[in-house]
């Protein structure tokens, strides 16, 4: 059976950053089919024909006066998180604060959502792409102080930490896939900065824990 080929859509209005991230892309996957819409207008278009396994999104474009506006992007990814709650996102883009209006939305979303900095390397721009496509939550610092538990993390939580659930266990519990149990978890690691304060705690669920008793989440 022939490699299967995933769709990536671009959404990019200065045309040498376009190719850039078509490169990018195919080093994340080299059977991958790439397509660039030059506005979200277009990427709407394309997306009411279409679903691509990863949407990439500038945030700034172009607009007639000659000046740059936030409004499309921001426009484009409130359709997404309405229209396609299951689409992998990956902004890029060196304004990423522009996102923090969304943040709610980000944590609802049940796709990837992974935010590259401009000004990053390739490799973190990879990684982060990567990270998208297997449905991972992957923010800056600024964006994930930003952001809350809902109620899902919640459950979660307290599966994690009250019951002592491993992943088989969890997953059924919450009648999901294995993959996405440990999706919810490393969210979970992600929105309490779990890296950040227990840089030498081996067993992140328990350092999970931790924090999240110290911040009143857990009883």
């Amino acid at each position: 059976m022939p490699p299967s080929q995933p769709f990536f859509l671009i959404v990019e209005d200065h045309q040498e950053v376009a190719e850039r991230n078509r490169d990018f892309l195919q080093q994340v996957d080299p059977n991958c089919r790439c397509a660039i819409a030059n506005n979200p207008s277009q990427a709407m278009e394309f997306l009411s024909l279409e679903s691509p396994d990863l949407i990439v999104v500038d945030l700034l474009y172009g607009t007639f006066s000659g000046e740059q506006s936030a409004e499309p992007g921001i426009n484009l990814l409130r359709h997404i998180f309405e229209k396609h709650t299951e689409l992998n996102v990956l902004v890029y883009s060196s304004e990423y604060r522009l996102l923090t209006p969304l943040i709610s939305y980000i944590d609802s979303h049940k796709g990837g959502f992974a935010v590259a900095n401009k000004l990053d390397r390739r490799s973190t721009y990879i990684k982060f792409a990567q990270s998208a496509l297997n449905g991972e939550l992957c923010l800056p610092r600024e964006l994930r102080q930003s952001s809350n538990l809902n109620h899902q993390d919640l459950e979660v939580l307290n599966l994690l930490c009250n019951d002592c659930l491993s992943d088989d266990a969890l997953a059924n519990r919450l009648n999901v896939s294995r993959r996405a149990a440990q999706n919810y978890v490393k969210r979970l690691k992600q929105r309490l900065d779990v890296d950040l304060i227990y840089t030498e705690e081996a067993n992140h669920r328990v350092a999970i824990c931790k924090m999240a008793r110290e911040r009143g989440f857990l009883g």
